[in-house]
């Protein structure tokens, strides 16, 4: 499983890219908006883990072109933002889940691995 991992900083998008991948998952990290939406567009990930703010595109944006481009691939907003209407507007915006920072480890892996399964059981059919 792929995990595509946006967050600008360095510190915290190491720390998430050694967690994901003790636990199997190959993760890439993108440390901007625009990096985090070319490799979004690839369509080769099951999970895309996107940090609110960045320094170019802020995460509302990227997960609106994500979803305008006609991505599917769940997409956890992992953000310190935490009021509730931020939650909401995260959700609102096109992220399947909400997470704020600071979060409990365990919790996150539950979190990618609840998401990576449910999306896991849908196609997409064109005609």
């Amino acid at each position: 499983m792929k995990v595509l991992l946006v967050e600008d900083d360095a510190k915290v998008g190491r720390f998430l890219v050694r967690v994901l991948t003790e636990e199997g998952y190959v993760a890439d990290l993108a440390t901007t908006g625009a990096e985090g939406v070319t490799q979004a567009s690839s369509g080769v990930y099951d999970l895309i883990v996107l940090d609110w703010m960045l320094p170019d595109k802020d995460g509302l944006t990227v997960c609106r072109e994500v979803r305008q481009s006609g991505l599917t691939t769940p997409i956890l907003m992992l953000t310190a933002r935490g009021e509730t209407s931020e939650r909401v507007l995260g959700l609102d915006s096109g992220a399947d889940d909400y997470l704020v920072k600071p979060f409990e480890v365990e919790e996150f892996v539950a979190r990618v691995r609840a998401l990576i399964r449910r999306g896991a059981g849908y196609s997409r059919l064109k005609c």
